[in-house]
């Protein structure tokens, strides 16, 4: 065994932290950390040169079983005594014993760099160490936007902390999904009464169909839980927009300039709003389809299966793309995207996994059990790959042994196949129902995205189309921002505090302030580093 393995059976790692108060499991991330530290034995030396076990240190099976761990090992090892190392070398003989004390975690290294307001604009930052007649510095944060952002710099486990740069204003930790009570549930010989049978105790002929009908409702909740990607898309898709209005870089020239100016917000942003939008529409199909008694129960199922495949899908992706757009701030359980994105997971799974809920509708369809509800729009590209990727299914599994063929080519393939059958109704229903045509442009061009191959191959677009069409859909939206998120009305359940300056403030007002007064802290002499190295 392999002294990480060794050290993973230790009692260290065998505790449960996710039974642990939020403040035992930073604890126990440390612990963690220092064990993994000390066990792979980083020294000055693998840190300065770069060693193989300082690369090796990074791909130690050990580091993905606790990623707060393996993040404090990481800032501790490669930005603190990495960048200390070099001087220690060279101008600062005296910050080896310092560089020493880190590599053995006798003190909690911080790299404080970014700063709130400015995220990677890092070399406008406006933190400030004044020369003072003394000859000492006066470090500074001028303004509350100016804090350094992310170092884990908060008190822990009477660890002392050295930073690089230091910083008082802390953010919560970030989060995921709100919990939810599950349980192991159990029953030893409990005692019903006769009435607790839902049913008759006479053996049916019929089990398949009468157990399908004892389960309608989770038929019921694949259409109706999925449909909470519409909210989930309207909500992000607002904070994102509120913030990247109110979020400012420097241009190349100088000044100040909104971040929604930039493609790379706009894109995943009116994208997110138009299928919020299409999904809406869709929603409003699904339910009168779904209501409809004359339609074959199975097919009311297949819409409900197709409504959640793309549903989830869009919401996913959105939420995971609007996340990255807010840099840092998209990591935080406050600012609620972590947390859409986890509960939008969820969603994928309850009330009846996607894939498998695919599997089973790509079988009935092409063993021709029945056929849920033809295109409105049969000319259309989304209905045109929709057909065709059922053609080559169909062609494949008839050519050689189904359940074979299926389960090598076809399944796979299953949920890309129920998505495709998806989009094609949420445009179809974006359409008939009137939805504002730039938004139905948006929404098209995503869905072609998403098997932009195919199209490709048929002679349908070329690539180069397909960016200009994006471009034009994107620019028929855009001016109409404002007007798309007073519509949403989700405002009032918004309450993430990056949507405004005010918001912020008022949010930054309730953080914990740890700090140090001043004649209590002895006089150190400081470590100035010029930021154009940073």
């Amino acid at each position: 065994m392999t002294p990480t393995s060794q050290l993973c059976q230790s009692d260290l790692f065998k505790k449960r932290s996710e039974v642990l108060s939020r403040e035992a499991r930073v604890d126990l991330s440390y612990e963690r950390a220092k064990a993994i530290g000390l066990t792979l034995g980083i020294t000055l030396h693998d840190i300065l040169h770069l060693t193989q076990k300082f690369w090796d240190m990074h791909t130690d099976p050990i580091m993905v079983l606790d990623g707060a761990a393996s993040t404090l090992l990481t800032i501790q090892y490669n930005l603190v005594a990495g960048t200390l190392a070099k001087y220690a070398a060279t101008t600062r003989p005296d910050l080896v014993s310092l560089v020493e004390d880190i590599l053995r975690w006798n003190v909690s290294g911080q790299f404080c760099l970014t700063e709130l307001g400015r995220g990677l604009d890092i070399f406008r930052m406006k933190t400030s160490a004044t020369l003072l007649p003394t000859g000492e510095f006066d470090l500074h944060t001028p303004l509350p936007s100016d804090a350094k952002f992310m170092p884990p710099t908060v008190p822990v486990i009477g660890l002392p902390c050295v930073a690089i740069v230091f910083a008082q204003l802390l953010l919560p930790p970030r989060g995921g999904s709100s919990p939810v009570n599950h349980a192991l549930t159990s029953f030893n010989h409990v005692r019903l009464p006769p009435s607790a049978l839902l049913g008759d105790l006479a053996k049916s002929n019929t089990i398949h169909r009468d157990f399908m009908s004892s389960i309608w409702r989770v038929a019921v909740g694949s259409l109706a839980i999925g449909s909470i990607a519409i909210p989930n898309l309207q909500v992000a898709s607002y904070i994102a927009a509120r913030y990247f209005q109110r979020r400012h870089v420097t241009s190349v020239y100088g000044n100040p300039s909104p971040i929604i100016s930039y493609r790379t917000q706009q894109l995943p942003l009116l994208h997110a709003i138009a299928q919020a939008s299409v999904l809406g529409a869709l929603y409003k199909w699904g339910i009168e389809r779904f209501m409809d008694k004359d339609l074959d129960v199975r097919v009311r199922h297949g819409i409900a299966a197709c409504c959640k495949a793309v549903m989830i899908q869009h919401g996913q992706v959105a939420n995971y793309a609007l996340s990255e757009r807010l840099g840092a701030q998209g990591l935080f359980e406050y600012n609620r995207l972590s947390n859409l994105y986890s509960e939008i997971r969820g969603v994928s799974i309850a009330e009846g996994d996607i894939l498998g809920l695919s599997m089973r509708l790509v079988t009935d369809t092409l063993a021709q059990t029945y056929k849920l509800p033809l295109s409105t729009h049969p000319d259309g590209p989304l209905a045109l790959h929709e057909i065709s990727l059922f053609d080559e299914a169909t062609e494949t599994v008839s050519s050689s042994d189904f359940m074979q063929a299926f389960m090598q080519y076809v399944q796979p393939r299953c949920q890309l196949m129920v998505e495709s059958m998806g989009y094609r109704m949420a445009y179809d229903a974006a359409v008939d129902q009137g939805v504002p045509q730039y938004l139905v442009d948006l929404y098209l061009i995503n869905a072609i995205k998403t098997d932009a191959a195919w199209y490709v191959e048929r002679g349908m677009f070329t690539r180069k189309a397909i960016v200009h069409m994006e471009d034009a859909a994107l620019s028929a939206a855009l001016p109409r921002l404002d007007e798309l998120l007073a519509v949403m009305e989700v405002e009032p359940y918004v309450s993430s505090p990056i949507i405004s300056d005010k918001c912020w403030e008022e949010f930054r007002k309730t953080l914990p302030v740890y700090s140090s007064p001043q004649a209590d802290v002895p006089a150190q002499p400081a470590l100035a580093l010029e930021r154009a190295y940073l």
